[in-house]
């Protein structure tokens, strides 16, 4: 069901593209309500350990009362920015690793098992494509705001 090849294309190439940044730019916030370069990883992190915890419980049963994600008070929590960007870019990179593991290891019979969560109700197999679309979106953000901070 999955496109293997492709997510892990995904992870690959945006790792190198992450790890080529200049590190002086990492934590410029251009404005006060945008995140830095930093932050956008670590959200991705955040996102990767959420999901971590989605794609093996649901394995095991359908998922109610199980909480959600909120990703400003998460990267508020953790100041990202005074944190070293090279453990951000290797923890990501890390968990990606185990996820693509996880992923590919999936039982098949599972993907339609429900997290139902603030009214809404999505199975395993829409949050490990959902997961992928979302990486390629902060991927997005992550060229842009390295374009704002490094010009």
């Amino acid at each position: 069901m999955f496109d293997h090849e492709e997510m892990a294309k995904t992870v690959t190439e945006f790792h190198l593209e992450i790890g080529s940044v200049p590190v002086s730019v990492t934590g410029i916030k251009p404005t006060p309500e945008s995140w830095s370069l930093k932050e956008i990883v670590g959200h991705l992190v955040d996102s990767a350990a959420n999901n971590h915890q989605r794609f093996v419980r649901l394995q095991q049963d359908d998922l109610e009362n199980f909480p959600g994600y909120d990703n400003e008070t998460w990267i508020a929590a953790q100041r990202y920015n005074d944190y070293g960007w090279e453990p951000i870019v290797a923890l990501w990179h890390l968990y990606n690793q185990l996820l693509l593991h996880v992923i590919r290891n999936i039982d098949q019979r599972c993907l339609e098992n429900k997290w139902t969560v603030g009214g809404d109700t999505v199975t395993l197999g829409f949050l490990v494509e959902d997961y992928f679309r979302h990486m390629r979106d902060h991927a997005v953000q992550f060229r842009q705001r390295l374009e704002e901070v490094a010009g």
